[in-house]
């Protein structure tokens, strides 16, 4: 007989509320986590992210289940109670078949059924909101060697080792290896000399027709529209392996409303993009996001350039200069943390090029649902 139950987890209503031991507790697995994998708890969310990140909102939502122990009545009292967790992320404005899922199980409870009674659960939800695609992402301290048994991605670029944890529970379960994405990460200050160089030589290449664009915080009104469409294309024009992710809806409201969503959840955006003068569209763009409680961390968000603009160094151009905006606002941040597809040559050069050291490989796994009725 199982010691342990499935609830869920209450949406907070409001992002300044006190993190209950629920929340507490999912940060607590996420830094674990962390330290298992990757060896540091930059990745995980503190509880008052986590709280912040499932207010209820118009263009996702955000389910937590729990794994409790079974003296507990209701919702847990303490963290302890809490072993295991399964967080569900639901698109509502597009990929409306589409939902993300996330599971960890503290290690002193691994062994016990937790994680696919967590899964069960979690299927029933997705399933019950219409959902027909589930897809998670792993991470892991490296690829296989070639010595090691490997589980390759469909996309035929990157390998996972067979006997980790994840690869197995995935696998049971029925998840596809899709795709790997390769975790990296830059240590500053690099020399400023170096950015300028690098910042030149791309703007030399570029040339008149573009110029630079940057702010930090809230997107100017002005750029709303352009923004709108870098992020539609975002959704297009990435490698996305066999993911069944379809082309996101965009408009200047979107982009507002994530502005706000990344200000209540304590989230400072800094960002460099290239207008192409003749026409005042954006094209290309990056930007990195900061959180006020982790100071020295930075999470390298979207880089993308237009497809009809490549070819002009335009990616070095905006990351050479975010990263020299970067060290004159916040020059107390020691690390970037960035993610790229095994496939996106192109973008994972620059990124070697400015110094990004491999540091984990994550694995997009993913699980196409038999749809009720």
């Amino acid at each position: 007989m199982n010691a342990y139950r499935i609830v869920e987890v209450p949406a907070p209503a409001a992002a300044d509320v006190t993190p209950t031991p629920a929340y507490l507790a999912i940060s607590e697995i996420e830094a674990e986590h962390g330290r298992e994998t990757v060896g540091h708890e930059d990745l995980a969310d503190p509880p008052e992210r986590l709280v912040a990140a499932a207010v209820p909102q118009r263009h996702s939502r955000h389910i937590h289940l729990i794994a409790v122990s079974d003296d507990v009545t209701d919702q847990p009292s303490e963290p302890a109670q809490v072993l295991g967790v399964a967080s569900l992320d639901l698109p509502m404005d597009d990929n409306t078949h589409f939902a993300e899922l996330w599971i960890g199980v503290r290690a002193a409870h691994r062994r016990r059924g937790i994680g696919r009674e967590l899964w069960r659960a979690a299927e029933e939800h997705v399933l019950s909101h219409g959902r027909t695609t589930v897809a998670g992402w792993s991470a892991h301290g490296g690829e296989a060697t070639e010595a090691e048994e490997a589980v390759h991605a469909e996309s035929g670029v990157g390998r996972i080792r067979a006997a980790d944890a994840a690869a197995i529970f995935a696998r049971r379960l029925g998840f596809t290896l899709e795709q790997t994405e390769r975790q990296s990460t830059l240590r500053l200050p690099i020399d400023p000399q170096t950015l300028q160089a690098w910042r030149l030589e791309a703007q030399s290449v570029a040339g008149q027709d573009y110029r630079l664009v940057q702010w930090v915080g809230r997107t100017p009104e002005r750029w709303l529209e352009e923004m709108a469409e870098l992020n539609r294309r975002m959704s297009t024009d990435v490698p996305m392996a066999d993911l069944d992710m379809q082309e996101e809806s965009w408009d200047a409201g979107r982009v507002s409303d994530y502005d706000d969503r990344r200000e209540l959840r304590g989230m400072q955006t800094v960002l460099s993009a290239a207008e192409h003068v003749p026409t005042g569209v954006l094209a290309a763009y990056t930007f990195v996001v900061l959180p006020r409680d982790k100071p020295e961390v930075a999470y390298q968000e979207n880089t993308l350039v237009r497809a009809e603009h490549r070819g002009n160094r335009l990616g070095l151009l905006v990351k050479a200069a975010n990263v020299e905006q970067l060290a004159d606002r916040f020059p107390q941040v020691r690390r970037i943390h960035t993610w790229n597809a095994g496939e996106n040559e192109h973008m994972l050069a620059i990124n070697i090029r400015m110094g990004f050291q491999v540091a984990a490989v994550e694995g997009a796994w993913q699980l196409r649902l038999t749809p009720r009725g």
